[in-house]
């Protein structure tokens, strides 16, 4: 692994007459981010400053710093020995060649492309943080311990986060240290005894009807290939729960057969491997779909390309995942669907679809591709439906009629 601290900071410029030019003290000050980086690193050390591009402003006098957390948490903060190895602020602010390999290596080490990049803006923005409050000056909370993390944790309260997201915030400081301490570079995970959230609250994305998913499917015209590709992305979406992220990257030698059925062979979150089995519909949607685009399952393509391209004329590359939200969104438009749906929606309606069907739920985890069938619940949309409320089929024999 190559040593990132001499290409990603210039060295402090030696000192010089107090004539030098303002234009020569700037360059000093600039970052150089010319290497060869993943889009996750480079995205995490630019605008990250150095010691010579933080200007130092003058304290006042018996100035005390800036509290970290409210009387209601005060039960967290508990320090770490004195004598435990620790990892000072100032040196996660201004990393170390050590420090940046050990970071990249902890980011490449995840599985998704989406979990690196999920993890950079996190650590970034917690960075950002320790900047804006100036953490690394002065005498006190020199060390990265408890404290700031729970003080984190209440300044993305006040932010007005979800704390699903201020959840996923601290999992990523967890998983960052603990790493670290792995490595050798800290005794004890600063964040491990931090509380969750938790939030047990009934999720804002909403599932469709019955009906509306039938208003929807009549919709779009087969007889275009616009329309055929958008009425089989809506079919996988519907009958097969897929994510948008697997069907943009779907390619047609992932179709295959298993014991006579049509499955599709797809590699989801965790880069886990299942297999999805195609309804019979689904099936017909997506053999009209490459009857009318000219094409086969015997060429490795992939599968759902842009029909139209006016800006690079390229055709021969994955859909965006932000063109399967604006299929859903634009269909449910026309349908007079006015809440707030997503792709996600689709997800939601066609688990909750299986579990109104009396499916397993062990069948509906292989199906969903889950580790743990927990999630079930998380994703029945319907079970809190008005319309099948259990008071609703409440009745006593003296009722009485007033």
């Amino acid at each position: 692994m190559k040593t990132l601290g001499a290409h990603l900071f210039k060295k402090k410029s030696p000192s010089k007459k107090k004539g030098h030019s303002r234009a020569s003290k700037s360059k000093s000050k600039k970052i150089s981010l010319k290497l060869k980086l993943s889009p996750s690193k480079a995205s995490f050390f630019a605008g990250l400053p150095t010691k010579n591009t933080v200007k130092s402003k003058p304290k006042k006098p018996n100035q005390p710093l800036p509290a970290l957390v409210s009387q209601e948490v005060s039960h967290e903060l508990i320090s770490p020995p004195e004598n435990a190895n620790h990892l000072s602020i100032d040196q996660l602010i201004r990393p170390d060649s050590n420090l940046k390999d050990t970071l990249e290596s902890f980011l490449l080490d995840q599985r998704s492309i989406h979990t690196k990049r999920a993890y950079a803006r996190d650590l970034k923005r917690f960075v950002q943080y320790l900047l804006v409050r100036r953490f690394d000056e002065g005498s006190g909370l020199r060390r990265v311990d408890r404290n700031l993390i729970v003080g984190y944790r209440e300044s993305l309260m006040k932010e007005g986060l979800e704390h699903t997201t201020i959840d996923r915030h601290l999992a990523t400081l967890r998983s960052f240290f603990r790493w670290l301490v792995d490595e050798g570079l800290m005794d004890r995970n600063p964040a491990e005894q931090v509380r969750f959230l938790k939030p047990k609250r009934i999720s804002k994305t909403l599932g469709f009807t019955d009906e509306e998913v039938r208003r929807i499917l009549a919709l779009p015209d087969l007889h275009k290939r616009t329309g055929a590709q958008h009425f089989a992305i809506l079919m996988l979406l519907f009958y097969c729960g897929l994510r948008r992220s697997e069907i943009c990257d779907i390619r047609t030698s992932q179709i295959t057969t298993e014991r006579d059925h049509p499955v599709i062979r797809l590699r989801g979150k965790g880069n886990v491997e299942r297999f999805v089995v195609l309804n019979p519909k689904v099936n017909r949607a997506l053999n009209h779909y490459l009857l009318i685009t000219g094409k086969s399952l015997s060429k490795d393509q992939v599968l759902f390309s842009p029909i139209r391209n006016n800006r690079s004329k390229e055709l021969q590359k994955p859909l965006d995942p932000s063109m399967i939200y604006y299929i859903v969104t634009t269909y449910a438009k026309k349908a007079g669907i006015r809440s707030r749906v997503s792709p996600h929606s689709c997800r939601a309606t066609a688990i909750s679809n299986a579990r109104d069907r009396n499916v397993s739920d062990r069948a509906i985890q292989e199906f969903a591709g889950w580790a743990s069938a927990d999630m079930i619940t998380r994703y029945d949309k319907r079970k809190t439906s008005v319309e099948n409320s259990a008071s609703l089929s409440i009745s006593y024999d003296d009722d009485l009629k007033r």
